[in-house]
């Protein structure tokens, strides 16, 4: 019998997804943010899932070693694109958000709160309006950036930033984006397929990520050196440092993730960029 197990189709996963699946197992490609609901729902038995969703999933899922998705200092595919520099974004500016995200939505606000105060958090940019700035994840953005860097703008943005390195100026962490988990309800043999699959990843990452370098170049119609630059800024194989920003991150959330900022999520320019992506 084939288990489901969850696959997000973006580059910095490509390495895990080159290993093929665990033994017993098939990928669905999921969002990160729709693997969420995925795992609640039994529809996959275990994913790299948004360290944003984990509260969530709580009794839920557990994590399965210490793999995922992380970065130190950049991470090339959470960026913050801008009219204005970081330090001067404010309210009454406006933002757009990616509906696919868990993890880099919450990250933002910490950091914006950070900047210059929650209390002047800027507002969402309704639909079909100019936003002053936009949170892309993924794919999109190293696409994105890529362009940045040619002619130093983008899509009338002429000021980026990365969200791994703010926090890190911040925290002086790496920040996780994502951990590798499964149900607990899981049959134990998918756990243990999947451990020994972590565990080969872990032998084998850098052949995996030259071995996935040229197909992600092909797809993105990006350049070899640029992706393979990027592969190896994610960073895997987790830390006891990463380990140390993923808890940063949970605490810092706790403290600061109010009222206020549930309303954040909760406005109709949130709500229907999720309900846009919910079938991805």
């Amino acid at each position: 019998m084939n288990h489901p197990i969850a696959m997000i189709p973006y580059a910095n996963m490509a390495p895990y997804e080159a290993l093929g699946p665990p033994e017993g197992c098939y990928f669905v490609h999921c969002a990160p943010r729709n693997s969420i609901e995925a795992l609640k729902t039994g529809a996959v038995w275990a994913a790299a899932v948004p360290v944003g969703g984990l509260a969530a999933l709580e009794g839920v899922v557990e994590p399965v070693g210490v793999f995922g998705i992380a970065a130190y200092r950049e991470v090339m595919s959470v960026l913050f694109f801008s009219d204005r520099p970081f330090d001067q974004f404010k309210a009454p500016q406006s933002v757009r958000l990616t509906g696919e995200s868990a993890s880099s939505v919450r990250l933002l606000y910490l950091l914006l709160g950070y900047q210059n105060g929650f209390e002047m958090i800027p507002p969402l940019a309704g639909a079909g309006t100019q936003a002053n700035g936009e949170l892309l994840i993924g794919d999109a953005a190293l696409k994105w950036l890529h362009l940045w860097e040619a002619k130093g703008e983008v899509k009338g943005f002429a000021h980026v930033t990365d969200m791994a390195a703010e926090w890190e100026r911040w925290h002086h962490l790496p920040f996780v984006f994502a951990r590798w988990v499964v149900r607990v309800d899981a049959p134990a043999q998918v756990r243990l397929n999947l451990e020994h699959w972590l565990a080969r990843f872990e032998e084998q990452e850098s052949a995996l990520i030259s071995l996935s370098a040229p197909k992600v170049a092909q797809r993105l119609d990006l350049p070899h050196d640029y992706v393979t630059r990027y592969l190896k800024v994610i960073r895997r194989c987790l830390t006891k440092e990463d380990q140390a920003g993923q808890e940063k991150f949970l605490a810092e959330w706790r403290r600061h993730g109010s009222s206020r900022a549930e309303v954040w999520f909760a406005s109709e320019a949130y709500t229907s960029m999720t309900r846009t992506h919910s079938h991805e």
